[in-house]
């Protein structure tokens, strides 16, 4: 599910026909040109449309017809879409619903999501994007199947810097040059890349790799795979990256953490089009799109000899700069809505909401680690307040470390990152020696976070390891970083 604030049109449509076996669609609207357009485009692809002007017609049509999916606009007069689509869940219909309005704010957003809309798109529709909307309603589960979108994946903002970033990446997805997405660790580099996939031609799977996660000796069979018996430890053949993306798009993400060696062979791989699995002397044909991210500066790793020049050209046909939180602030107050009421959902909680000056005085904030950071701050608020309406002072006295819980009211919770110290496990009820070796690993590696202020390359210099190598011990150990920095906060 995502939930758009922005209006785009495009001169071509970038929409692929798939058949859709007369899948019925009530479209909603006062406005009875609205209603024939939109019921035009929809029949042109095949669809079923059943029509309704107002909003006690289209609950009385959705239970008599069970509609597969109804297009419901938000202003109508005597029953608005708010109260229809309320109206609708109550009367137990399931079926995704796609709210549009010419009015689109927020407030109505949020509420549209909280009551279980499917997708939020604004006036004036583009035709290829609410073809994209329907395509995913109508493939998606049922609301009672499906599982709680991760926030963080999730296409927030109106801010303008924010808003160009959307335009450009939906103009560029239709095609198949390469783009280079830049910005600061925490922006929603992985956010924007699996939106140019999803809006472009590419139907098939969308392939992530974490370059500075995988170690220089693992890389290539990562990527390009390998055959049985072609090293140590290759008990089976393995299909890389590369070859998975086959027909779909492949995201090289922190691709300034890859080797020289490795950047030669995906140069090669780009160029020609071809892999050759590890132990293999056979190559294999590959269409991949390739989208990267890197929060470094490339012009100047090439200077400093640390990445090929011409593989920078390859991959930088199209760049696409992440504007950070702080160039977008005004986006901050929406995000919180947003994140409050996902964690308020996986936490147990209802409707949670924060007070405008409490927004307020979390806009004032500074956060390095960007969006990633504020939604764990968000998230640690609404675990650790446990109230519905959080108010300005509930967020000072959390930001102070100051938890006010009476007596006989707190609750036992896994959401908070704090990781047991060495005085509270009992060792000797460990059965396994790796079990054993995990636990004090992880526990060694989360103190040294903390010692050298949550700073990975620094830790990984003190722990005498390579930076990849750390990367892959967070991975496997399920540490993540930005967690335990807004949790234990920057002063250890």
């Amino acid at each position: 599910m995502h939930i758009r604030f922005h209006s785009l049109t495009l001169s071509r449509p970038l929409y692929a026909k798939i058949p859709t076996m007369s899948k019925r669609i009530l479209v909603v609207d006062d406005e009875i040109d609205i209603v024939e357009a939109i019921a035009n485009i929809l029949s042109l692809e095949e669809y079923a449309i059943l029509k309704a002007y107002r909003g006690y017609d289209a609950v009385k049509t959705a239970i008599k017809e069970k509609p597969d999916l109804i297009i419901l606009d938000v202003k109508m007069p005597v029953m608005d879409g708010m109260d229809t689509l309320h109206e609708l869940r109550r009367k137990g219909f399931d079926n995704p619903v796609i709210v549009i309005s010419g009015h689109g704010d927020v407030k109505t957003a949020v509420e549209a999501v909280r009551l279980g809309a499917f997708d939020f798109l604004e006036k004036p529709l583009s035709q290829n994007g609410l073809l994209i909307a329907v395509q995913n309603a109508l493939n998606s589960p049922t609301e009672t199947e499906t599982d709680e979108p991760d926030g963080q994946n999730q296409i927030i903002g109106q801010d303008p810097a924010f808003i160009q970033c959307l335009r450009v990446a939906e103009r560029i997805a239709p095609t198949t040059a390469p783009v280079l997405i830049t910005g600061d660790t925490g922006t929603g580099k992985e956010v924007i890349a699996r939106y140019i996939h999803e809006h472009s031609k590419r139907k098939k799977r969308f392939v992530e790799v974490n370059c500075a996660a995988i170690p220089d000796e693992l890389i290539e069979s990562e990527l390009f795979g390998h055959i049985k018996g072609s090293f140590t430890g290759a008990i089976a053949d393995k299909t890389g990256k590369f070859l998975a993306a086959d027909g779909g798009t492949l995201f090289l993400d922190e691709i300034g953490d890859m080797s020289l060696k490795t950047q030669a062979k995906v140069l090669r791989a780009i160029q020609e089009k071809i892999i050759i699995p590890v132990g293999s002397n056979t190559p294999i044909s590959v269409n991949v799109r390739i989208i990267s991210a890197t929060n470094k500066n490339l012009a100047h790793e090439i200077e400093e000899n640390r990445f090929r020049e011409d593989l920078f050209y390859r991959l930088n046909v199209i760049e696409l700069k992440m504007p950070s939180l702080a160039e977008r602030k005004s986006d901050i107050p929406l995000m919180i809505d947003y994140f409050a009421m996902i964690s308020g959902k996986e936490n147990g909680l209802k409707q949670v909401r924060f007070t405008d000056d409490a927004k307020a005085l979390l806009a004032e904030r500074d956060y390095p680690g960007n969006v990633r950071e504020l939604k764990n701050l968000v998230e640690r608020i609404v675990v650790i307040s446990q109230k519905s309406t959080i108010s300005m002072e509930d967020v000072k006295m959390i930001l102070d470390n100051r938890f006010d819980i009476p007596a006989g009211d707190f609750q036992e919770t896994t959401a908070l990152p704090v990781a047991p110290g060495p005085s509270e496990i009992d060792f000797f009820k460990i059965n396994s020696l790796k079990e054993f070796r995990d636990r004090i690993e992880r526990l060694f590696i989360i103190e040294k976070l903390k010692q050298n202020k949550f700073n990975i390359s620094k830790t990984a210099e003190i722990m005498e390891t390579p930076r990849s190598n750390l990367y892959k011990k967070l991975e496997q150990y399920d540490i993540d970083v930005k967690e335990l920095e807004a949790y234990y906060g920057k002063k250890t």
